[in-house]
């Protein structure tokens, strides 16, 4: 893994300030730019009428962003382009050309405020395909019946609100209030689920410690209060409370990293479900990395088994060559990918 994500490796991540020091391509004394473009090629074998992941094609994705220093404040600017909306929703979050757009007031080098639109923090995956042991998300290859494919969840989302972040290196911890926590207003504007800041506030609460050298723990929670529509009650909203609950542990003894991820939730209209995943990868060398995955999704008693056989090559300090086989049990869905990405 090239990229330009910040190391597994340099303590907890959680709350960080990755602005300030960041890599990028100097653009005067206080801006950088950086970002990548992304090319997979997808084919998908499967004998199950309810497949939807199993697509062949080619998404390309690109990537730019615009970190700016005048450091007590910092900001960041995210753009995206490409396949990002339903055909690549296994590798990226849903999003618009603004991904991302937040500012930064640092209190200290440890405590700072964010505000604006920014990335969630619940879910072990990045949302960044540069800084990943895969090409897809842990839990979005799963294949269910509608409308239980829909409330997959998969890590990271882009949402607006404010959020305080504390980290001095080997403890992590965020808490923050946005518009919404799990549903993408920008992307599902006609959505029959209505979560805004006059209906209710979307809460994250999250903490991350180094627990010894190379050993991690997270705990997140997420809640926000929604109105929905439910099943032949049309036109009349009701109020649910949506919650998150997300635990992780990964251990990094040198090229080794195991992780393990639990995620339980509830959603509208009474649907309750988890997900697990484990994952091992191996760094041979600084060229070739591989990861063996395995994750599962249970949805009202609907249930998914993902195995994800992944071999990760750093070519160079700008472009990644990456190959993934994954199988969907239960469905003989046959999925395999190939990812070539260009970073600077």
């Amino acid at each position: 893994m090239s990229g330009y994500g910040s190391s597994h490796n340099d303590g907890v991540e959680l709350g960080a300030n990755h602005t300030t020091g960041a890599h990028g391509i100097a653009l005067g004394n206080a801006v950088k730019m950086r970002g990548y473009l992304s090319t997979i090629v997808h084919r998908g074998y499967a004998h199950s009428d309810k497949d939807k992941n199993g697509f062949d094609g080619t998404l390309i994705n690109a990537d730019t962003d615009f970190l700016i220093d005048f450091s007590p404040v910092t900001a960041e600017i995210h753009l995206a382009l490409g396949d990002t909306k339903e055909n690549s929703r296994s590798v990226l979050p849903p999003t618009d050309l603004l991904e991302q757009a937040f500012g930064r007031y640092s209190f200290s080098n440890d405590l700072h405020l964010t505000f604006g639109r920014q990335s969630t923090v619940l879910g072990f995956d990045s949302d960044e395909p540069t800084n990943r042991y895969t090409i897809s998300r842990a839990y979005q290859s799963a294949v269910l019946p509608s409308p239980h494919s829909g409330l997959i969840t998969s890590g990271k989302n882009y949402v607006d609100g404010i959020r305080l972040n504390y980290n001095n290196g080997s403890f992590g911890f965020v808490f923050g209030l946005h518009d919404t926590y799990f549903y993408n207003k920008n992307i599902d504007g006609n959505s029959s689920v209505n979560s805004e800041l006059n209906d209710g506030l979307g809460i994250d609460l999250a903490a991350s410690m180094m627990l010894f050298d190379g050993f991690e723990a997270r705990i997140g929670l997420a809640t926000e209060e929604v109105k929905y529509e439910s099943a032949g009650n049309s036109g009349n909203l009701e109020s649910d409370i949506d919650h998150q609950f997300n635990v992780a542990l990964i251990w990094n003894p040198g090229p080794l990293t195991i992780a393990w991820e639990l995620d339980t939730f509830h959603r509208s209209n009474d649907i309750n479900g988890w997900n697990t995943m484990l994952l091992a990868n191996y760094a041979f060398s600084d060229f070739l990395s591989a990861t063996l995955r395995y994750a599962h999704v249970d949805i009202e008693k609907e249930r998914s088994d993902i195995y994800t056989l992944a071999m990760l090559m750093a070519v160079s300090d700008h472009f990644d060559l990456n190959f993934e086989y994954n199988r969907v049990e239960g469905e003989d869905l046959n999925q395999f990918a190939v990812q070539g990405i260009v970073s600077y």
